[in-house]
């Protein structure tokens, strides 16, 4: 029973309220909508059945702004196999779960950056859906782009199979590791136990309000960025929101915005900054969405310069005059 409740518990995606444009009241449903198995139900907050989840990872890929990510670390391993596929390489419960920057670093086990994926019959899965192939290669491209940006060799080979053996060397490795990481893996279990307790137990008004960390597929992409060196105006895989003249500093964008990128500043002198930190934007579009003024666009052409660059004024309003004769402080 407890084997059963722990495999459970690590499959079902970690959820953070805090990063949920749906607990925003945007009306954000793409997780359920894209759950194969009906296992999301969205209400003040998204719940997800730990019975009828099958730990896909599909909703996963498609949440907006980080607020669903999967339990555990992906392997890093050039030849991976979904559970459906037999043989002795690692496995990845359903391929679907594999983010870009998984892809990539997946891909440089390999002196060449190739990455052998095989799946199995997704037709017929039971864990996943016949559209995982697809969203594989979708995350390829993006894990493409990166690798380009960041002059790292990247390809993808995704194959339906029915096994996928791994040599004796690998094989070795495999062993070893079995061995070595038992003790650690037992501590990362019980961990992933006892956390989503912790978070359940807050009222959710306060915790949908506590500014949530950067999403880890996010953290990573910077990362790989940052070690790249890249040039200033290099330009780099990102999504920034561009505020046009009209904006009347209201505080639509900065209440769904799921990382704090766009926070309002009020001015010692009576006036209101709205300021974007590129560096924590995720690129979720809903700042777009609920403009009231429509006067928010996202943008594509971003350099390296402008995301790594921290918090710059994107609007802001003048101050009014004092009334003749009065005293200011």
């Amino acid at each position: 029973m407890l084997g059963w409740l722990f495999k459970q518990v690590e499959v079902a995606p970690e959820y953070h309220v805090g990063r949920c444009l749906a607990a925003k009241g945007t009306g954000c449903t793409a997780c359920a909508d894209a759950c194969p198995h009906d296992a999301i139900t969205i209400g003040r907050r998204v719940a997800i059945d730990p019975i009828d989840c099958t730990g896909c990872g599909i909703c996963v890929g498609v949440c907006p702004s980080g607020a669903l990510e999967a339990r555990g670390a992906a392997p890093v391993a050039s030849r991976l196999r979904c559970s459906q596929v037999a043989g002795t390489v690692s496995t990845v419960i359903c391929l679907a779960r594999l983010s870009p920057t998984d892809m990539l670093r997946a891909a440089a086990d390999d002196p060449d950056g190739d990455l052998l994926l095989a799946r199995g019959d997704c037709a017929s899965c039971p864990i996943g859906e016949p559209e995982v192939p697809a969203r594989v290669e979708a995350a390829a491209a993006r894990a493409a782009v990166l690798a380009d940006t960041v002059g790292r060799p990247f390809s993808l080979r995704l194959e339906e199979r029915d096994r996928l053996d791994a040599d004796a060397k690998e094989r070795e490795l495999s062993r070893r590791e079995l061995f070595r990481g038992s003790g650690e893996r037992a501590r990362r279990t019980a961990a992933t136990a006892l956390a989503p307790l912790e978070r359940l137990a807050g009222d959710d008004e306060e915790a949908s309000e506590v500014a949530a960390p950067l999403p880890i597929e996010w953290r990573d992409t910077m990362q790989a960025l940052a070690a790249a060196e890249l040039e200033p105006d290099a330009l780099v895989p990102a999504r920034l929101p561009r505020i046009e003249p009209g904006c009347i500093l209201c505080p639509s964008c900065t209440r769904v915005c799921p990382t704090d990128a766009l926070k309002r500043v009020f001015d010692p002198s009576g006036g209101v900054i709205l300021q974007l930190d590129p560096g924590r934007c995720v690129g979720c579009d809903a700042c777009m969405e609920v403009c009231p003024v429509d006067v928010v666009r996202m943008d594509d052409e971003v350099s390296w310069a402008e995301l790594s660059g921290g918090r710059v004024t994107v609007a802001e309003s003048t101050p009014k005059e004092p009334p003749p004769g009065s005293v200011t402080r």
